[in-house]
């Protein structure tokens, strides 16, 4: 039964919901008019304020999965495709947070509403939880909110955290909110956490043991190895020859792009013919990224200009594209890791094309994916040009060691795999459960 009063309330998120109520008024303007060149979070503005898409059919059970941005909705399509397969009549509510996140939703065919999700005020939450109406919300990765959680605790419907990651950081800044998210967590029926790290991090959150599960990342299952001809394919798009090496430094950050190039100049003295494939975590800074190319004099070509023929370097100013591009290189350097505070982005996309993989030394945040794979020697730290160049070298002028690593980590990325089977059982049995309780 739905709970309409707050008397119980404990202080801190009565407080939350209070100046949430206040911002509320506030915020319609000021968001949408920062947000107006923002092509898709303008198309969908009314969905930040609550006024999400309401559900086009009738169902037994609604899903409310929330995926923050492009790679949480990859780790999550395994699941959702099974929870579809094994459910045909579920209702599957997808909501993000960032454009990217947006655009790979939209591709899902098996989804039945896709949306940004609203801002976590009162009056927007409130009002999406009736357009909604879930009978479960799962949450992947992070992104917490405590206005919706508690909403969802007072509605009795039951609240997920799959393939769930917090940081050493996150944890402490959580806990430096005072009660505010060590109650969030608590509302939570459990807890799935990628790794023991995250465990240790949610039981200093003061969540009981019971609540929390480490079954892995959903990740290792998205990501499955490029037909021949479909890389074929993508190698004539990118204007390479089949005998050009490549290597692709991906997700790179402010202050990345000038150590990968100063790396990148050293190794065309030994490899002429050597392309990098340059992409920037955000595509907001593909101009600045564009400009620091031309001012240290690299030929270059952007992505979307189809060039007649490749260049030392092409710089990807696409959306969604960097997974697949993975499979046109013999390497990889994964970026926000090479400057502090970093904490990495996922090596996995790479390593499941069998790539050996460069990454800094500041990856807090993957910590559990690099460990593994530093041990299975299929990634290798590096913290300056002169590292990756070298490690770089090495690797392009053996093509016998390459291989080898690219069996080391189809076995590796195989190891890994079935996180998505478990939680689409999961969730499955949550919702039976809830439709006979």
């Amino acid at each position: 039964m739905v709970k309409n009063n707050f008397q119980r309330c404990p202080l801190m998120i009565l407080l939350y919901h209070l100046l949430s109520l206040l911002l509320s008024v506030l915020l319609v303007p000021l968001f949408s008019l920062t947000t107006l060149l923002s092509k898709h979070k303008w198309k969908g503005l009314v969905h930040h304020f609550g006024w999400v898409p309401a559900k086009t059919r009738q169902s037994e059970k609604t899903l409310w999965l929330h995926a923050l941005s492009m790679g949480e909705v990859i780790a999550a399509t395994p699941v959702l495709k099974l929870l579809r397969e094994q459910n045909p009549k579920l209702y599957i509510a997808l909501s993000v947070t960032t454009d990217s996140g947006y655009e790979t939703a939209r591709n899902l065919d098996f989804v039945d509403n896709v949306f940004f999700h609203p801002l976590d005020c009162l009056p927007f939450t409130q009002l999406a939880l009736c357009r909604i109406n879930p009978d479960l919300y799962v949450v992947t990765d992070t992104g917490f909110w405590p206005g919706l959680i508690d909403l969802l605790h007072r509605k009795n419907v039951p609240t997920l955290l799959f393939n769930g990651r917090i940081s050493e950081r996150a944890a402490q800044r959580y806990l430096n909110a005072g009660s505010l998210f060590k109650e969030t967590f608590q509302k939570f029926h459990k807890l799935y956490m990628q790794n023991s790290n995250g465990e240790k991090a949610a039981l200093a959150l003061g969540v009981n043991r019971e609540h929390i599960e480490v079954i892995g990342d959903s990740k290792y299952d998205a990501h499955q190895p490029m037909p021949d001809e479909e890389k074929e394919q993508l190698r004539q798009t990118f204007k390479l020859k089949a005998d050009t090496p490549v290597w692709i430094a991906g997700s790179t950050h402010a202050g990345e792009e000038e150590i990968i190039l100063s790396a990148h100049r050293q190794l065309l003295t030994k490899h002429p013919d050597l392309v990098l494939i340059l992409a920037p975590r955000r595509t907001e800074r593909v101009e600045e990224v564009a400009a620091l190319l031309k001012k240290e004099n690299f030929s270059f070509v952007r992505r979307s200009e189809n060039p007649e023929q490749a260049k030392s370097i092409i710089l990807l100013d696409t959306m969604g594209e960097l997974a697949k591009v993975y499979a046109l290189g013999q390497l990889a350097f994964v970026g926000r890791s090479l400057i502090p505070p970093g904490g990495g982005h996922s090596l996995i996309e790479p390593l499941s094309y069998g790539l050996a993989v460069l990454h800094g030394p500041f990856i807090e945040n993957i910590g559990h994916v690099t460990d593994k794979a530093d041990k299975h020697g299929i990634a290798f730290t590096v913290h300056n040009a002169e590292e990756i160049e070298e490690k770089a070298h090495a690797l392009l002028e053996n093509q016998t060691h390459r291989k080898e690593l690219a069996e080391k980590a189809s076995s590796f990325i195989t190891e890994q795999q079935g996180t998505s089977k478990r939680m689409a059982e999961i969730i499955t049995k949550l919702l039976t459960a809830v439709k006979t309780a």
